[in-house]
C-alpha cells in the first residue's frame, strides 16, 4: 500500500471484524502513524448495548502507563539539572543536597528513604531509579500479591514491597515489576509535592492537547461520561465461540473498572487512541536531533533522549513475537522485526481488568500504531495479529514468508493447556510413597484463617462436598478461589481458579502445610510466584 493513504481498506475492515468475533473483543479502536498523516477509526461495541468505538472512545491504558512516569522523571531530571547549573554560577560552591543533581542513577530510597524498603538492605540501598524503570531489581512481579483498595495511596503499596521475596541481586537480570513503577511514582510526587496526574496534565498532556487523558476514573467521568468502553471479560464457560457475535453480549461479562489508585504510574491512566496517535509522534521527535524538536515538543531535553535507549535484555516470554534480541529501556520494549537492523520496534503492552492495548513505534519509517481493546487478555491476543500484520504491510512482506499469529497463538495455547492437562501431580511431585500418606489431621482442622503482611489473606474453608478446602481470593487483583487437593501428609496441590478462565487454564501448583509443636496447623504455604523457582509463599495462622 503506497505510504500517506488510509490503512483502513475494506480488506483491512473485514480482518478486524472477523478478528473481533474469533477473540472474543467487544470493541476496537485503532489509530496509526504514517509520515505526517494519522488516520484512526473505531470498530464493534464500545459498551453494550449499542455504543459503538470511535477513536474517541475512552479506555484504561495499562502498562503503557509506565512510558509517562520515566518521561515525568526525565523531565524532572533536566529541569533539576538546569537548576542546580544556574545555582552553580551564582555560587562559589556547588549545593550539597545529596538529591542533586537529579539522575537516572539516583538511588530510589535518597527520595522516599522512610517508606521504601526491601528485604535485601543492600538492594534497598542502591537499586536506582534507572533500575526500576528497566526491571533489574532482583523484585519479582509478585502479580498475585496485589489487593486493590482506593482508600490506599501509592506510598502505603511501596511500603509493603518489604513482605515480598526476592528472587536475585539487583543489575544480574530482568524480571517485569510493575510495583517499582509506584516507587517511582511516589518518588516524583514526594519530590514535586503534587501528584503524578497534575504534573503529567501541566508538562505533557496539555502540551500535545492530549485533552481527553485523565489520571482517574472520577476525572474522564466528569470530563466525557459517554466516552469510556465499558470493561469486560469473557466468560468461556457460558457461550461457546461458536455461538459468539462481535454485535452481542453473549459470552461477555461486563465487571467493575479497575480503579486501582495506589497502583499510581504503574498502568491506570485513561486515554484514547487519537490522544496516545500525539504522545507516539512525541515519542519519535526523540529519536530526532535536539535542534529538530526544540521547541516542537515537551520532551527535547537531553534526558528525554535516553528514555528509548536500552538498558537490559529480557527473555522473550510469551506474548512477545519477535526474533530477538529483546531488549528493554525506560518504560518501551526494544525489538527488531523479523531480525532487521533496520526494522527496529519501540513498543509496549498494557493489559488490566476489562482492557487491553498496545503502542508502537517505527521511528526509522517514521510510522507508528496504538491499538485498544475492551476485553481482558483477548484484547492483546486480537493486538498481536493485527500489528503484525500491519507490520508486514508496512515492510512489503511477500505472502509465502508471512506468519499466520492467530494459528501460532492458538496453537501455544493449545499445547500450553496439554502440559497443564498431563500429569498435573507430578509435576510437583514426581516422586509420591506407595501407598501415599495420610494427613496427620481431620480436614477440619486445616480450614481457618491465615495472613501474609504482603499477600494479606488465605482463609480456608472446607469445600461444598467436604472432601478438600477452598480459599476465595476474589478481592485480588486477580480474581480466583484456590482449591486445595490432598496429595500425601503435609502436602496438597492447589489449583488457582480465575474468575471467568477457561477450567483448561487453570494453573496446579504446591501447596504445604505446617504443624507447631503442639499438633495444629500454624502455617500454610502455596507456590504463588513462579520466579521463585518452588519455594512458597508462607501465610500464617491468625484465628
Amino acid at each position: 500500500m503506497p505510504r500517506g493513504t488510509s490503512p483502513f481498506t475494506p480488506e483491512f475492515d473485514e480482518l478486524v471484524n472477523a478478528l473481533l468475533v474469533e477473540w472474543h473483543v467487544p470493541g476496537t479502536s485503532i489509530a496509526i502513524i504514517d509520515g505526517p498523516d494519522t488516520f484512526a477509526k473505531g470498530y464493534g461495541i464500545a459498551k453494550y448495548p449499542n455504543t459503538p468505538a470511535t477513536p474517541q472512545t475512552l479506555y484504561y491504558t495499562a502498562s503503557t502507563t509506565k512510558s509517562f512516569t520515566a518521561a515525568a522523571l526525565s523531565l524532572l531530571i533536566d529541569d533539576d539539572n538546569t537548576a542546580k547549573i544556574n545555582q552553580d554560577k551564582t555560587k562559589s560552591t556547588p549545593a550539597q543536597d545529596p538529591h542533586h543533581p537529579l539522575s537516572w542513577t539516583t538511588p530510589l530510597s535518597s527520595l522516599i528513604r522512610s517508606d521504601f524498603a526491601l528485604l535485601d538492605a543492600y538492594a534497598t540501598e542502591h537499586i536506582t531509579l534507572e533500575d526500576a524503570l528497566c526491571h533489574r531489581t532482583g523484585l519479582p512481579e509478585h502479580s498475585y500479591h496485589f489487593r486493590p483498595n482506593n482508600a490506599l495511596t501509592p506510598k502505603d503499596e511501596v511500603r509493603r514491597l518489604c513482605h515480598l521475596p526476592m528472587t536475585a541481586a539487583i543489575r544480574t537480570k530482568y524480571m517485569y515489576n510493575s510495583f517499582m513503577y509506584t516507587a517511582v511514582s511516589h518518588a516524583i510526587e514526594t519530590f514535586t509535592g503534587r501528584s503524578l496526574g497534575a504534573f503529567l496534565r501541566d508538562r505533557i498532556w496539555d502540551p500535545l492537547h492530549m485533552h481527553n487523558t485523565y489520571w482517574c476514573l472520577d476525572d474522564a467521568r466528569a470530563a466525557a461520561p459517554d466516552a469510556l468502553a465499558g470493561a469486560y471479560v469473557w466468560d468461556a464457560s457460558s457461550s461457546s465461540s461458536s455461538s459468539s457475535s462481535s454485535s452481542s453480549s453473549s459470552g461477555f461479562v461486563e465487571i467493575d473498572y479497575p480503579e486501582y489508585t495506589e497502583l499510581s504510574g504503574a498502568g491506570c491512566m485513561i486515554s484514547s487512541v487519537e490522544d496516545y496517535a500525539k504522545w507516539l509522534r512525541c515519542m519519535m521527535m526523540t529519536t530526532q536531533s535536539q535542534s529538530q524538536t526544540k521547541n516542537q515538543s515537551p520532551l527535547n531535553g537531553p534526558s528525554a533522549a535516553q528514555l528509548l535507549e536500552p538498558r537490559v535484555i529480557s527473555p522473550p516470554g510469551p506474548t512477545n513475537p519477535f526474533p530477538g534480541p529483546h531488549l528493554y529501556a525506560l518504560g518501551w520494549r526494544v525489538d527488531w522485526y523479523r531480525g532487521g537492523s533496520h526494522r527496529r520496534i519501540v513498543w509496549h503492552t498494557g493489559r488490566i481488568g476489562g482492557f487491553g492495548t498496545v503502542m508502537m513505534l517505527v521511528p526509522e519509517y517514521s510510522w507508528g500504531v496504538v491499538i485498544m481493546g475492551n476485553a481482558t487478555v483477548t484484547s492483546n491476543m486480537m493486538q498481536q495479529v493485527l500489528y503484525m500484520y500491519l507490520l508486514d504491510e508496512l515492510f512489503g512482506t511477500p505472502a509465502a514468508e508471512r506468519v499466520d499469529w492467530g494459528a501460532r497463538m492458538r496453537e501455544k495455547e493449545k499445547k500450553r493447556r496439554e502440559k497443564l492437562a498431563g500429569a498435573a501431580r507430578e509435576r510437583p511431585y514426581p516422586v509420591l510413597p506407595d501407598p501415599v500418606l495420610r494427613p496427620a489431621l481431620q480436614l477440619s482442622a486445616y480450614a481457618g484463617a491465615f495472613w501474609h503482611p504482603g499477600y494479606g489473606a488465605m482463609d480456608l474453608a472446607l469445600d461444598n462436598r467436604g472432601k478438600g478446602l477452598v480459599a476465595d481470593r476474589r478481592s485480588q487483583e486477580f480474581r480466583m478461589m484456590i482449591a486445595f487437593e490432598h496429595v500425601s501428609g503435609e502436602f496438597w496441590l492447589a489449583t488457582l481458579q480465575e474468575m471467568f478462565q477457561d477450567p483448561r487454564d487453570h494453573e496446579v501448583v504446591r501447596a504445604e502445610f505446617r504443624l507447631g509443636p503442639e499438633g495444629g496447623v500454624t502455617e500454610v504455604g502455596v507456590d504463588l510466584e513462579p520466579a521463585m523457582h518452588g519455594d512458597l509463599i508462607w501465610f500464617r495462622r491468625v484465628d
